[in-house]
């Protein structure tokens, strides 16, 4: 039974190079156990019960962890709308909470104040900084010039 096995994790493998998004590897790891089960003598259902538990355990608190990891992006990689939080630009007309534009990489953008920082409207020509996207629109807040 412990080739069978084997057999399970060497297709779980296979198929993970294809996927990647580790399911299949962490499956092919608990048809691992059971092999390791099966190779020190232990009965079937002690085999399954080992796979179930690594592949289980590993799926539902391996697996978040190291995708989350696998998934960070370096400040510098990041682009398009995911690039323009902590950019500068200037307001292209005043903008408040409700609403405004701002021109923001040679780009005109709809924007409107991050109330988490200020309420306060700036006027045309004001230095201002992205905190967020929110959908189209560009979330900012003043800055001082550096002079």
């Amino acid at each position: 039974m412990g080739w069978g096995w084997l057999a399970v994790a060497a297709v779980a493998v296979g198929i993970e190079l294809l996927v990647t998004d580790l399911t299949f590897l962490l499956i092919g790891a608990g048809a691992l156990a059971a092999a390791a089960t099966a190779a020190l003598g232990g009965p079937v259902w002690a085999q399954a019960v080992a796979g179930i538990a690594v592949a289980g355990g590993g799926i539902a608190f391996i697996r978040p962890i190291a995708l989350r990891h696998m998934r960070r992006m370096p400040a510098d990689a990041r682009t398009g709308v995911d690039a323009l939080p902590g950019m500068t630009g200037r307001a292209a007309s005043e903008v408040t909470a409700e609403a405004g534009l701002m021109s923001l990489r040679g780009e005109t953008w709809s924007a409107r104040l991050d109330t988490a920082v200020t309420r306060v409207p700036v006027p045309t020509g004001t230095p201002l900084v992205v905190t967020r996207i929110d959908g189209a629109t560009a979330l900012v807040h003043p800055i001082d010039e550096l002079d």
